[in-house]
């Protein structure tokens, strides 16, 4: 049987009408926290992402013939690599619910409270420029995801479309959020667990510059550190970072708390810090001069 790309041909790169497309937008919070108890410096909380799961996208599916014409099983595993969101540890936040008529900063304070078990009392957005949106390229059919491109705020780009693809737009906005966190669950779990730490031998000074992670966090601990009952499944604990020690891993091109990790073998949990996440909290942080 003769060998077929299951996406469809690619047309000329075309100029699209914006206007009328849908559109999925997502938010997400930087959470500045100031605390002595762990550190001098200016910290940031992350929340603990697990890996994207459910059945294989159709380039898994091709990666495990053998019978792709030479030359494209390369392509299709590399492509397939890099296919969806990996573990790792990131900003907390999420999507727009349009059956509930929300804007994008009750989003943001919605979805970063409930994946944080933080109450946030106030958020302000980030006038983040550039390149920070992306549209999704999509199979009409499946929903599948094949290819993203970047693009500015009101600012169209040359898209290169098959007759199977169709386009979602993916507004990101970014905000410094205001939050409660000295009456937190989340700061008491992390005292006591510094207070492990220091007993095992870890010592308070590498605590204040390195901070303070834990990913391993059971459904049912997570539900008691008030994290909400939808977030529990994709959420798997915290990190307590120095905004110095990111700056230093992005300085460094270093994104994993553990430097000893295995990073060709991706498995549950890792020490991977989200890159992007990374450079975006520290742009955020310069952008509205916190820190």
């Amino acid at each position: 049987m003769k060998w077929e790309w299951p996406y469809g041909k690619k047309g000329p790169a075309r100029s699209i009408d914006w206007r009328g497309l849908p559109s999925s937008p997502t938010s997400f919070c930087i959470f500045p926290i100031r605390d002595e108890a762990f550190s001098p410096k200016l910290m940031v909380l992350l929340v603990y992402n697990h890996a994207d799961k459910g059945k294989k996208s159709t380039l898994s599916l091709l990666a495990d013939r053998d019978d792709l014409p030479e030359g494209l099983n390369k392509i299709v595993k590399s492509s397939v690599k890099k296919k969806g969101k990996p573990a790792g540890y990131g900003m907390p936040g999420g999507g727009l619910n349009h059956e509930w008529l929300e804007n994008m900063e009750c989003t943001a304070i919605r979805e970063s409270g409930n994946e944080s078990g933080i109450r946030v009392i106030g958020v302000r957005l980030i006038p983040v420029p550039g390149k920070k949106n992306k549209a999704l390229i999509m199979h009409k059919k499946t929903g599948e995801l094949i290819r993203w491109v970047p693009y500015s705020d009101d600012q169209q780009v040359s898209l290169i479309l098959s007759s199977w693809d169709k386009v979602i737009l993916n507004p990101m906005n970014y905000y410094i959020a205001d939050i409660d966190w000295f009456k937190s669950k989340a700061r008491e779990f992390l005292l006591n667990l510094k207070e492990e730490l220091v007993a095992k031998g870890c010592t308070k000074e590498d605590i204040a510059h390195f901070g303070i992670s834990i990913n391993t966090l059971t459904m049912d601990q997570l539900i008691t550190l008030n994290i909400h009952r939808e977030e529990v499944d994709e959420i798997g604990g915290f990190a307590l970072l120095p905004v110095r020690f990111l700056r230093e891993m992005s300085e460094n091109k270093r994104f994993y708390l553990d430097p000893e990790e295995d990073r060709e073998n991706r498995l549950e949990p890792t020490s991977y810090i989200y890159k992007n996440h990374v450079e975006r909290i520290l742009q955020g942080l310069d952008i509205m001069g916190v820190g």
